[in-house]
């Protein structure tokens, strides 16, 4: 057999399969257990084993290693194969000394019927372990094998590889062992002194379909309880994939009908709209696989590394941690655990993000038209530092310690998420041919997005030499954001417990699990947070608009600082270009929370204490969980059955925790994840996961941003009375959030939707009322003209918009909470590198937001003029910094509404709703329109022209949050 580091993928398993599902080991005398064996006990028609009823051979190198007490290294090529058959193992051994007795003197027929009866009844499988100290840190392939031979497939619906090199969720119980991630033993074994360890079994399991009444088919009055079974369904699904596919086959297919009112608002022209068979879509997640290299781990490895101790386990008989369980069904529930709620985040789908790739074709087309298509790989690379952090970061520390490599880490191609490891010979030469090979590794970890090492691999930053004596903040600001992170060692990741146990990650990846406090500082979260970016049609000779000589100083420092540091730390220049323009503050997340009562003491509120629920509530409210207990890791422990050869119970029993974080990172973003959960063929996610088996992750997702629009981001409140003729309604919206109400990207938006209803229901007055492409609409149901920014008037200069407002008197105005941007023409856009003018900024400032320059501002921060500059990217801008009303925490205005003659106002009902849109109509026709040529272009077009959002949290592609109605009295 060669080894797994020989062959693609797919093409090993075409060799290893057929070796094992024929028992070629067999045929070739390798040695063997003494018997079929258990894993753990078989109770009440349960097994509770870690794996089903085994027996397992051995090559040749492994046998020798155990002679030599289990000391050194097992060499390459050496294999261990176990045989596996639905427990419990006192069926085959009952069933092979029958046949023994029935045929003595004919040994190959006992055989024969015992591989027939094993086959049928006991459903053979094999989970195999080949060394191959190339693949990975632990130096293992693991592989599950049916009996068809049947080799993995990643189309969809996708299941994860039933074999592959440093596999995860074997190494969830493979890293306990003691040494080289075996468990092998010689007193298992034929020869050998020394018996198995054995187990209770009692006798539930005799009633095998097809015998006669005897010892392999008892009444049920001889089998405990009657022949009740402790579980409904018993199922292997660990060591087999058949219970996953099932689950995996349920998906939804991907709509396809068009939803009319967005094909209006966006017609289909420019080719932006291509048949579903040329949209580009996404490898499956199951491709993202980037184990722990051997001789030492790198910096960045996949998720899938995690998820065996980490993804939780979904109940009985396997237990039930970091899991909700509200079933009687393995998988039944919620799953709390941290790669199961991440998985289904925006940072955990960021690196598939099909809003952000249609974003940068816009980038690059626009910079190709202004002549600069020279800076498109600066600025890519540059984006892809937090969308694609771990292949961008890697790339670059790669190329840096192996400079003859041949790998360029200045331009990380968009192209590059795309790939992955070959599968066959033919993959792998075309990827040779095109110069990507050496990529697919990057690419694997850029689509894991912001995945578990990157958080937990964040240092803070540092002052460099020569830099100004800053203080702590002013260190972060001038050295810490637009991706520029810091990193702790390769075998250190950083966690926020004591007392953890470290054996089992060191044994699977060679990395140390370590306490360090700065995982639960809001400055972490601000590296991707706080984004400083060039203006490239900016004037280079004057400050942009809203800030003096000296701020724009500060946000150019910082950008060459972060080149700088790059370039010593890694050794690239990409950055360096786009220093040459002026910068100002793109996102300001961080910034926000800081400038807020939530990052003071007596008040404070962190990142994670928002986006990282201590506690649980289903959305239905029929489950409540104050506070979580659990463990943080499932591995192979005390509390599961014993075990030869494994650590000492100090090193590997987990501790319960009663501070649990949930990583579920979410904030109002529905749109991305409904558009991943709904079209799961084209963007590679598997409806399943896998170590639950819980089915409900993208609802959970959504079901908790559900909770947090409604509880946690605004209060609305609403008094009416008569007056101009009709009615007043005075609205307030308070802010509730620890940052701007929109926050992140500038083209979210927040708008009001006021409307006086009749005593039939029916709509006498509108204010902000949409069509079912969330466009915001007239009374006759027309798209307002500032809608998509892009009415000229004549004899005017700029487009048509809504301005902030403290009165509204007619239905085509509306108060939308946004940032509005325009380039050096003056054109309103969404590009993030053209940000020159900015004639609206009324995004809600959370409470305590400071004016630089005022005494209470000096107070908290003291004189530092780069703090001062950087928090003057927090405050309003336009009508809303000199509307007395606006203030930190809240907006107030005044509706006056004009009724119908002959209503009676006192049949008049008001409502006011805060809607959330994450991308409103006209950011989608931007994209639509500056490069409808491109693939995630037209991919974007095609998930959002056919996106489902009838009876979702986003009908009408919007999101309520808060509302409040009111009548006369």
């Amino acid at each position: 057999m060669p080894l797994p580091s020989e062959l693609p993928l797919l093409e090993y398993q075409a060799q290893l399969y057929p070796f094992v599902a024929n028992r070629t080991y067999a045929k070739e005398g390798w040695i063997r257990d003494k018997s079929w064996r258990d894993t753990g006990p078989f109770v009440l028609g349960t097994s509770y084993g870690v794996h089903p009823a085994v027996r397992i051979y051995y090559s040749p190198g492994v046998v020798t290693w155990l002679e030599g007490e289990r000391k050194g290294t097992i060499p390459d090529g050496a294999m261990i194969i176990k045989e596996m058959a639905t427990p419990p193992a006192a069926r085959y051994v009952e069933y092979r000394d029958m046949l023994a007795s029935l045929h003595p003197g004919d040994p190959e027929r006992v055989e024969g019927e015992m591989l027939d009866f094993l086959r049928k009844t006991g459903r053979l499988s094999w989970t195999v372990m080949v060394k191959d100290s190339a693949v990975s840190h632990g130096g293992w392939f693991f592989a599950s094998v049916e009996q068809s031979a049947e080799v993995d497939s990643f189309k969809p619906p996708f299941s994860p590889p039933s074999g592959q090199a440093g596999d995860g969720m074997c190494m969830r119980c493979h890293a306990s062992s003691a040494a080289e991630l075996t468990f092998s033993a010689l007193e298992n074994i034929q020869g050998y002194t020394g018996e198995p360890l054995t187990f209770r079994v009692d006798e539930s399991w005799r009633n095998i379909e097809g015998f006669p009444s005897g010892p392999f088919n008892l009444p049920k009055v001889q089998r405990p309880a009657e022949g009740k079974s402790a579980t409904a369904l018993i199922q292997d699904f660990f060591h087999n994939d058949d219970a996953f596919d099932r689950s995996n086959a349920k998906a939804a297919p991907s709509p396809t009908d068009i939803n009319p009112d967005f094909a209006k608002m966006f017609p289909p022209t420019g080719g932006i709209a291509v048949p579903a068979n040329k949209v580009q879509t996404l490898p499956s997640e199951w491709l993202d696989h980037v184990p722990s290299r051997p001789g030492g781990p790198q910096h960045f490895l996949t998720s899938d590394n995690c998820i065996g101790c980490h993804g939780g386990l979904g109940g009985p008989p396997y237990g039930t941690t970091m899991f909700l369980q509200t079933g009687p069904n393995y998988g039944d529930g919620y799953n709390i655990s941290e790669y199961g709620e991440w998985r289904w985040s925006p940072m955990g789908l960021a690196g598939r993000d099909p809003i952000f790739f249609a974003q940068l074709e816009s980038e690059f087309a626009l910079l190709e038209a202004a002549g600069a298509g020279e800076l498109t790989s600066n600025l890519g690379t540059t984006c892809l530092s937090c969308h694609g952090a771990m292949g961008q970061r890697q790339l670059q520390i790669d190329a840096h310690a192996n400079p003859h490599a041949g790998l360029d880490p200045n331009e990380f191609k968009v192209d590059y998420t795309l790939l992955y490891a070959p599968l066959t010979k033919a993959e792998e030469e075309k990827q040779k041919a095109d110069g990507t090979y050496a990529y697919n590794q990057y690419g694997s970890l850029a689509r894991e997005g912001i995945s578990c090492a990157v958080c937990h691999h964040i240092a803070p930053p540092e002052r460099a030499e020569g830099q100004p004596h800053y203080n702590k903040l002013d260190t972060y600001l001038m050295n810490g954001t637009t991706g520029v992170f810091r990193l702790t060692g390769a075998d250190r990741l950083i966690g926020p417990y004591d007392n953890v146990r470290q054996k089992p990650m060191e044994n699977a990846m060679g990395i140390a699990p370590v306490r360090d406090g700065y995982i639960k500082d809001s400055e972490l979260c601000g590296a991707c947070h706080t984004i400083n970016l060039p203006n490239v049609d900016a004037d280079k000779d004057e400050p942009l608009e809203g800030y003096t000589a000296a701020d724009q100083a500060v946000f150019n420092q910082a950008a060459r600082n972060g080149s700088e540091y790059l370039k010593a730390e890694f050794g690239v220049t990409f950055p360096k270009a786009l220093t040459e323009f002026q910068h100002s503050v793109e996102q300001a997340t961080y910034l926000e929370w800081v400038n807020s009562i939530y990052s003071e003491d007596a008040t404070k509120k962190t990142c994670q204490q928002c986006h990282m629920k201590s506690d649980f509530r289903s959305v239905d409210g029929s489950l409540s969980v104050p506070s979580i207990t659990t463990q943080i890791a499932a591995i192979q422990d005390t509390t599961l059955p014993d075990v030869a050869n494994r650590l000492p119970p100090k090193e590997i029993d987990v501790p319960f925790r009663e501070d649990y974080r949930r990583h579920n990172y979410v904030g109002l973003n529905v749109f991305l994840v409904e558009m991943l959960r709904q079209f799961q063929a084209e963007m590679g996610l598997s409806r399943t996961d896998p170590m639950t088996y819980a089915t409900n992750g993208a609802q959970l997702s959504i079901d908790t941003m559900a909770l947090q629009a409604a509880e946690e981001t605004a209060d609305v409140s609403l008094d009416l009375s008569e007056g101009y003729g009709g009615l007043v309604a005075k609205v307030s919206v308070t802010n509730k959030t620890g940052h701007r109400l929109p926050s992140g990207v500038g083209f979210r938006r927040a708008f009001l939707e006021v409307r006086a209803v009749g005593k039939n229901g029916e709509t006498l007055w509108c204010s902000g009322c949409t069509n079912g492409a969330g466009v915001i609409v007239d009374d006759t149901g027309t798209a307002l003209p500032t809608e998509f920014l892009d009415v000229v008037p004549e004899g005017k200069e700029t487009a048509l918009y809504q301005p902030h407002y403290r009165v509204i008197t007619d239905q085509t105005q509306v108060q939308i909470y946004e940032e509005l941007t325009q380039n050096a023409e003056r054109e309103f856009t969404t590009s993030f590198v053209h940000r020159v003018y900015h004639p609206k900024d009324n995004r809600l400032t959370p409470l305590g937001a400071l004016v630089p320059g005022t005494s209470e501002f000096q107070k908290k921060f003291g004189d530092s003029e780069v703090t001062s500059a950087f928090m003057k990217a927090t405050l309003p801008e336009g009508r809303a910094a000199k509307d007395p009303d606006f203030v930190p925490g809240s907006d107030r205005l005044e509706y006056r509404i004009a009724l119908p003659e002959g209503i009676n106002p006192e049949h008049v009902t008001v409502s006011a709703t805060l809607y959330s849109q994450a991308i409103p109509p006209y950011y989608l026709k931007q994209r639509f329109t500056i490069a409808p040529d491109g693939p995630a272009t037209q991919r974007l077009y095609y998930l959002a022209s056919r996106l489902k959002t009838e009876g979702t949290l986003i009908e009408d592609w919007k999101l309520a949050t808060a509302s409040a109605s009111a009548a006369l009295q």
